[in-house]
């Protein structure tokens, strides 16, 4: 794999920051250790500041200027839950680094080339006060460059040893339709959550009767839904169960106390199965859907906060299917990646220095300029790359207005 893909990103990003009221960090700090080598604090920073510059836009429309001080799930704000996956990262990255040897992985002489050339470019194209900010140095932009290219490297030469075939079973997906009321409470036009009264949860309790009478009528699950003054919507589900998904997922813990309070939320994720998560369905309308034929509607559903109705459509959605035969094969790579990568990191000695990492603070925020979006999104779709989805933090070129202080 070229460096040029895996730095693309990079070369799309021209920051500027207004109001500059942020405090240096010691680029030089030590925030964590892996056996005996030690991960800059600057290094982190810079991650978290490279993936913040691409989310201002989207998260202060949706949750106003500061939003990384926001609790978001459990009791984690936006930029602790930022800190938290940064500092997993560098815990991948330098661990893939200490072990490339293993896979014959190296960085070629023209890849560090294109590796310094992105580095300069980046430091020229960028105002002292965003590089202060980013705590950027070419020295640690090189660093990181180079560890995520070792990575995608390292993810290729691993993955070619996993057993990745997927049975069509595994890859079935059925289509459905869809009627869903929630009658606990719905989220504003502000996406703030609302609860309804007795009286509105009570009409909407009527709704769902009247699409279930209108069923029993002989009306078709739209019809039904469009009489009651709702609507009826279409998707997809896997249909198969992975044996072994219930089973809590345990290669994410880490040796360090950083990661010692988990939300509900999150840990509840990882005891589920991933099919019914990924496609954001209850697991009683999975039940049902599974207990129904071809264009049989199921009767009312109830859970503790919505009503359904469904109707499968179709027991083999071939064209759903089939991309999900891809989706499956790329977990299976991850799976067996994941289970070398913990492996290794349950034999290494790893500590992370939370006091430093607490010095890691936001005061600014970027927005994209419409002149550049176009260009930056070209970039950033050219630099994805199947090894890096999770991680990857594709940054469009953006211009700071007047920021915020806390």
């Amino acid at each position: 794999m070229k460096a040029k893909k895996v730095i693309a990103m990079l070369l799309a990003a021209t920051l500027s920051v207004t109001a500059f009221t942020g405090c240096a960090i010691n680029k030089t700090a030590t925030v964590a250790t892996l056996d005996k080598e030690d991960i800059k604090l600057g290094l982190v920073n810079f991650m978290i500041r490279y993936q913040e510059a691409g989310y201002d836009d989207m998260y202060i429309q949706y949750m106003g200027e500061g939003y990384w001080d926001k609790t978001v799930s459990g009791n984690n704000t936006v930029l602790e839950t930022w800190k938290k996956n940064a500092i997993e990262e560098a815990h991948e990255l330098y661990t893939l680094k200490a072990h490339q040897s293993d896979y014959d992985v190296e960085v070629s002489d023209d890849e560090k080339k294109e590796i310094k050339k992105a580095a300069e470019k980046f430091m020229k194209a960028n105002s002292d006060d965003v590089i202060d900010e980013m705590s950027a140095t070419e020295e640690i932009v090189e660093e990181y460059l180079e560890l995520r290219l070792i990575k995608s490297k390292m993810y290729a030469a691993i993955i070619k040893n996993a057993d990745s075939s997927v049975t069509d079973e595994e890859a079935n997906m059925a289509a459905y339709t869809i009627v869903k009321l929630d009658y606990k409470g719905a989220y504003d036009s502000n996406y703030q959550y609302q609860t309804y009264t007795d009286e509105q949860s009570a009409q909407i309790k009527a709704q769902a009767d009247a699409v279930v009478e209108a069923l029993a009528g002989g009306s078709s699950l739209e019809d039904a839904a469009k009489a009651a003054g709702t609507t009826a919507t279409t998707g997809t589900y896997a249909t198969y169960v992975d044996p072994d998904a219930e089973k809590t997922d345990d290669s994410d813990k880490k040796s360090d106390d950083t990661e010692s309070k988990e939300s509900s939320e999150s840990s509840d994720s990882k005891t589920k199965d991933s099919v019914y998560t990924t496609n954001n369905l209850d697991q009683s309308v999975v039940d049902a859907l599974n207990s129904l034929e071809e264009g049989q509607n199921s009767d009312l559903i109830t859970t503790d906060s919505t009503y359904y109705i469904v109707r499968l459509d179709k027991k083999t959605d071939d064209k759903a299917t089939e991309s999900n035969r891809k989706t499956v094969k790329g977990n299976k790579e991850d799976k067996y990646y994941n289970g070398i990568l913990s492996g290794w990191q349950d034999d290494e000695k790893w500590s992370v220095k939370q006091k430093q990492l607490d010095k890691i603070k936001i005061h600014n925020y970027f927005t994209t300029t419409k002149k550049d979006k176009k260009a930056a999104d070209t970039s950033a779709t050219e630099s994805t790359q199947q090894s890096e989805s999770t991680n990857s933090t594709d940054t469009e070129n953006t211009e700071a207005v007047d920021g915020t202080e806390n």
